[in-house]
């Protein structure tokens, strides 16, 4: 590896043994695995459906040979992912002062840590850094792009950051109502109308239909006018869209991509957001929105039967 420091690895587990394996299967082809300590989280389960599978990966995690030291937390009640994660990342930075989160749907590249650790390393000082990432929303890499660069976007899917940024975590997301009352700061907070952050942190804070942590920490990197630093080409990626993860459904191309058996040589000297890696994903995400736009259009116009549920579903949540 380029330098001697290898960050912790902090991993939330909870009943997903044949993902949870398949993740730490690929973190151990890593290479510096041997050299990195990492600290698994298992929560407890939420009801008695759920206890067979949590044993069953608690089974797993004991098992586990290869890092440099193993650290297990076993929940006794459960704490529900945006509260594991927010407990278990406050907890390892603020000894470690870095960290490297992974969660059990995350199949990552051989040169995965390596590229975090780099990237730790030479963005520790530039504190415009809120986090770095292994994933890339190009599934194939975009060749217009060098091997990284900043986007004022954050990504739950593989990250890693310091305890000075982590300290800027707002739970509360203090002055989220803008997003509401203040167009401007929606469309920027949306990314130009890419992402839905602005409705999901509204079903955060006002609506309390979901629990995301991570919505929170896009908000907290958003008002500090911080960014991330991407792989063009992906060295993380979420096989967790079988319907058994939390905020996960099996639309998108995120399975369509493949990761990169390559180690990434390039890092922008400099932590700013250029243009074109910009203008490359907002053009790619209104693509893919305009594709899935016409493929349903397509799909109701074939099947006459499903239109008229869907416009009765419709009818009826207006009641």
């Amino acid at each position: 590896m380029q330098n001697h420091t290898f960050a912790p690895i902090v991993l939330f587990v909870y009943n997903r043994p044949e993902h949870t394996r398949k993740t730490v299967e690929a973190l151990l082809r890593n290479c510096g695995a041997e050299q990195t300590e990492i600290y698994i989280f298992c929560d407890a389960a939420k009801n008695d459906n759920a206890r067979e599978k949590v044993d069953a990966v608690r089974d797993y995690v004991g098992s586990i040979k290869g890092f440099k030291a193993i650290h297990i937390t076993e929940r006794e009640e459960n704490y529900g992912l945006a509260k594991s994660v927010i407990s278990g990342v406050t907890q390892v930075v603020n000894e470690k002062d870095r960290v490297i989160v992974m969660e059990d749907d995350l199949i990552t590249s051989p040169y995965f840590l390596e590229y975090m650790n780099t990237a730790l390393e030479k963005y520790e000082n530039q504190k415009n850094v809120f986090s770095i990432t292994g994933y890339s929303h190009f599934p194939n890499g975009n060749e217009k792009l060098p091997e990284s660069y900043f986007l004022k976007v954050f990504s739950s899917w593989s990250w890693a950051t310091w305890k000075d940024r982590w300290a800027l975590f707002d739970a509360d997301a203090s002055g989220w109502e803008k997003t509401k009352s203040d167009d401007k700061i929606r469309y920027a907070f949306d990314y130009e109308g890419c992402f839905d952050n602005s409705l999901m942190l509204k079903q955060q804070m006002e609506d309390h239909i979901i629990n995301s942590w991570a919505i929170r920490a896009y908000w907290t990197m958003f008002t500090h006018d911080e960014m991330t630093l991407f792989s063009n080409k992906r060295l993380c990626e979420n096989i967790g869209f079988d319907g058994t993860g939390v905020h996960c459904n099996t639309e998108g191309d995120y399975l369509s991509g493949k990761l990169d058996n390559q180690a990434v040589a390039y890092f922008p000297e400099k932590a700013e957001e250029l243009e074109l890696p910009r203008k490359e994903l907002i053009r790619y995400i209104r693509e893919k929105k305009k594709a899935y736009k016409l493929g349903r259009i397509k799909f109701y116009l074939t099947h006459p039967q499903k239109a008229a549920s869907k416009i009765m579903q419709k009818l009826g949540k207006g009641k």
